[in-house]
């Protein structure tokens, strides 16, 4: 009877739990499965999103290689200006700086230090000579825009 008794509350208590174990088995099934819906629902999401991109950026990459296209002909093609031997007349500089402002734009330089060192290398003889005196001698003083070039 003592025996008995035991066995029976054995079983009743391994019954128990089983029944707790099961429960939560299902409990944990049922997130595993809420879990796996979200995740699908979220990889379509994603999927369809990828593929927009995807076209926008064939369309972005279209665009960019017929400006990068287009921008390394512009560069290949563009003639050098003449070279400024540094006469005193208004016409001669004028026609100089005229030339390189179009270099400039042609090349895509908008730089201003880039656009000084660049014009400087189409100056000659006398023009050449007051510019490397210029920048050579650090003594002088520097010309202000909209000073004199005399002096």
């Amino acid at each position: 009877m003592y025996l008995d008794s035991t066995m029976d509350k054995v079983n009743e208590l391994f019954n128990s739990h089983r029944d707790k174990l099961s429960e939560r088995n299902d409990a944990f099934e049922a997130m595993v499965k809420a879990l796996k819906e979200e995740t699908m629902a979220t990889t379509m999401a994603l999927s369809t999103r990828i593929e927009e991109l995807e076209g926008e950026l064939a369309l972005c990459r279209a665009a960019v290689g017929k400006v990068v296209l287009s921008a390394t002909l512009i560069y290949e093609d563009v003639p050098k200006p003449k070279e400024f031997v540094g006469t005193r007349s208004a016409y001669d500089v004028d026609n100089f700086l005229w030339r390189m402002e179009s270099y400039f734009r042609a090349k895509g330089i908008m730089d201003d230090a880039v656009k000084v060192n660049t014009a400087s290398i189409f100056l000659t003889d006398i023009a050449l000579l007051w510019w490397r005196g210029r920048t050579t001698d650090k003594s002088l003083p520097r010309r202000k825009p909209g000073q004199s070039c005399k002096g």
